[in-house]
């Protein structure tokens, strides 16, 4: 035998080949990739650097021991199981009927029954086929399939419908790991935005738009090259939104019928994500589904499922109705990919979902209970956030005991009377169905709490800081604005989860409520942001009053009074575009105090990013403005996975030099820089990023 091939174990090789399996992690796993190896957009991959923070980074090695408390979870309320989904899988158990291997396509008489429901629900196809068996709805068990999980279908409908370079278009926010999925399926993601202004509910004018301009921009993408050219192929239309919980129900038929209207007449598919619809709180407006407009019927892809709605999340249990074709579709995939679906989902679904007088009598009774808890427990979180005023009356009595039992009189007083300082609700944004509170925390950005253990101060600039401070001080996570695609980028907000164990939820607020007691303020009256195309004006002003004033006496005068106002700003709008994710700035208002560029892929010999400028304005000098600047470019730095940087600045530029020794950085190279019709030399700084 060759030596050279036993040398390494087959695990050895692995571990070589596959770097995201060296690290035991608890909590969520690894993330993930594209299907074609590449990075995701970075569109997705601020959601999957957001959630892998929330689900692993900032958890510590003493997770196992003391455990935390994850107000980030997707758990519905803990609640008794559908009955007739239960009373059917215990019938199906008893017949001793799972000898046998299940068809792909699922039992027809699982999907008639199936069938039979969406169509008492007012699903209708009014441009059907021509086979025998398309009855006065113009549908057939053809129609529907089930599998282990909505997600799961989810995949397989986006790996269905798109071509590489497809997009389907979300909204945001959403629900992060779809749109991680999406990429992983091999077609892009794109966020619409949705806006208080328009209460947070799609405005079919802006999707439109939002298509015609995202299709404009592949068409010129692609225009000189042959064959297919990508195109929105999809729009995931999730109703009730998740993590809004809006619905969209009979009340807003005609907005339901113009975003299926925009969608049809641009050939993009619409995947109506239906898993909340039974928890939308007002049991006469729940979620209409667009599949019962007529007309609309062959464009939509409807899902629904278990989970979420009828406490049987552990079931994975989903089903799709949709097109023949793409009912085909799935069926193949499912076979290529799994074989068959388990017979006992089929069961669990048919039992929840039929058409029965019986099963509409015992949704009526187990709803009205559910709906119930969910609105107690809506009032609950608003009591918490803020005090037992804003809370519907009826609930005042049972919020009071629960707060008190769970946390004692005094405790509990405190909650009762103002709930959380410096944290609000989002404006227009109640939630009208599912478990999801998504809370403000902007106002403590700028705070800061010292660390007497570690002997570090945590200061509140952005989400992961924001998470850093609550674990620090009280062991809570929760899901940030990042991972749900939260569409306003100054605002800090976290998504919570009402329907974990009430006392968890209480304590948890109250150990909130005592960490933001710890913060003190900074006299720091500035932000830092990416920079905007309106910024550019003013960042050519930095620069060039930077220059004049840090390089007086050192670079030739002719150059320093060749350098205008007007051309730089012109250079800096002409690039905006192109460089746009790679500037900070520093602004008060609407006033820039300066800016710092970066570039996460230099072709620098070893080094795997560079701080290429930082420029503050003269009379902002000496405020800590450039010490911020440095620190949030080395954050992003390492939130994109860069190991080291390297930083050029002249080195008779004193200043410049004394302060990247003070960060922290090494001088390793030099070089000469050619600047007007001279030469200068320039130093390189190091930084090892941890």
């Amino acid at each position: 035998m060759n030596e050279m091939l036993t040398k390494a174990s087959a695990i050895d090789r692995l571990l070589r080949e596959r770097e995201e399996l060296r690290d035991r992690r608890f909590g969520l796993p690894d993330i993930g990739k594209r299907v074609d190896g590449e990075d995701f957009n970075p569109t997705v991959e601020k959601i999957a650097r957001a959630i892998d923070y929330y689900g692993y980074e900032v958890r510590d090695e003493n997770i196992v021991e003391i455990p935390d408390t994850d107000l980030g979870s997707g758990n519905p309320l803990r609640f008794k199981a559908f009955p007739p989904a239960v009373q059917a899988m215990i019938k199906y158990l008893q017949e001793n009927l799972m000898y046998r291997y299940p068809y792909t396509e699922g039992s027809d008489e699982i999907r008639k029954q199936l069938l039979e429901y969406v169509e008492r629900e007012g699903f209708v196809n009014t441009t059907p086929y021509s086979y025998d068996d398309i009855d006065e709805k113009g549908l057939s068990v053809h129609n529907i399939t089930f599998s282990a999980s909505t997600s799961v279908l989810f995949v397989q409908i986006i790996s269905l419908i798109s071509n590489p370079g497809d997009v389907v278009l979300v909204t945001g926010p959403n629900y992060g790991l779809f749109t991680i999925r999406i990429e992983r399926a091999g077609a892009e993601a794109e966020v619409l935005d949705l806006e208080k202004e328009d209460d947070f509910l799609v405005t079919p004018k802006k999707l439109a738009d939002k298509i015609d301009e995202i299709n404009n921009s592949l068409q010129l993408a692609y225009h000189r090259r042959k064959g297919y050219v990508p195109r929105v192929v999809a729009f995931l239309n999730a109703n009730p939104n998740n993590p809004t919980g809006k619905v969209m129900g009979k009340n807003e038929y005609d907005r339901l019928y113009e975003i299926s209207d925009v969608c049809n007449k641009r050939g993009v598919f619409i995947i109506d994500d239906l898993v909340y619809r039974d928890v939308s709180y007002d049991k006469d407006n729940v979620a209409l589904p667009i599949a019962t407009i007529p007309g609309m019927f062959r464009n939509t892809i409807s899902l629904m499922g278990l989970s979420k709605s009828y406490s049987m999340a552990e079931m994975r249990a989903g089903f799709v109705v949709a097109d023949e074709v793409i009912i085909r579709g799935i069926i193949n995939k499912i076979f290529q990919e799994m074989d068959s679906s388990p017979s006992i989902i089929g069961v669990a679904l048919a039992g929840s979902f039929n058409a029965t007088d019986e099963r509409y009598k015992a949704y009526d009774e187990y709803f009205e209970e559910l709906r119930g808890e969910y609105r107690y427990r809506l009032n609950l979180m608003k009591t918490l956030v803020n005090g037992i005023d804003t809370a519907e009356a009826e609930y005042h009595s049972r919020i009071t005991k629960a707060v008190k039992d769970a946390v004692g009189k005094d405790a509990g007083k405190k909650l009762l009377s103002a709930g959380l300082p410096m944290v609000d609700f989002p404006e227009n944004l109640e939630p009208e169905s599912g478990f999801f509170a998504i809370l403000d925390f902007t106002k403590l950005k700028g705070m800061k709490y010292h660390d007497k253990e570690k002997n570090i101060n945590i200061v509140i600039r952005d989400e992961k800081e924001l998470l850093n401070f609550f674990y620090a001080t009280s062991r809570t996570r929760f899901l940030v604005g990042e991972s749900i695609s939260w569409p306003y980028e100054e605002e800090l907000v976290g998504r919570v989860n009402y329907a974990i164990e009430e006392e968890k939820l209480i304590k948890a607020i109250l150990n909130m409520y005592n960490a933001i007691l710890l913060l003190d303020p900074i006299k720091d009256d500035y932000i830092i942001r990416l920079n905007r195309y309106e910024d550019q004006e003013q960042m050519a002003r930095i620069k060039v009053d930077g220059w004049k004033n840090a390089y007086d006496r050192i670079i030739a005068a002719n150059y320093l009074n060749s350098l205008n106002y007007e051309k730089q700003a012109e250079r800096y709008k002409a690039s905006f575009y192109e460089y746009r994710e790679l500037v900070f700035v520093a602004v008060r208002g609407d006033e820039v105090l300066g800016y710092s560029c970066f570039n996460p892929n230099p072709n620098v010999d070893s080094f795997d990013s560079e701080l290429v400028s930082l420029y503050i304005k003269p009379n902002e000098i000496g405020n800590g403005i450039g010490t911020e600047l440095f620190i949030a470019t080395r954050k992003q730095m390492i939130n994109l996975g860069k190991k080291n940087m390297i930083v050029w600045c002249l080195s008779n530029n004193e200043n410049a030099v004394k302060f990247y020794e003070k960060m922290g950085g090494k001088i390793v190279k030099t070089k000469d820089a050619k600047i007007g019709d001279r030469t200068y030399k320039e130093y390189g700084f190091y930084f090892q990023l941890k």
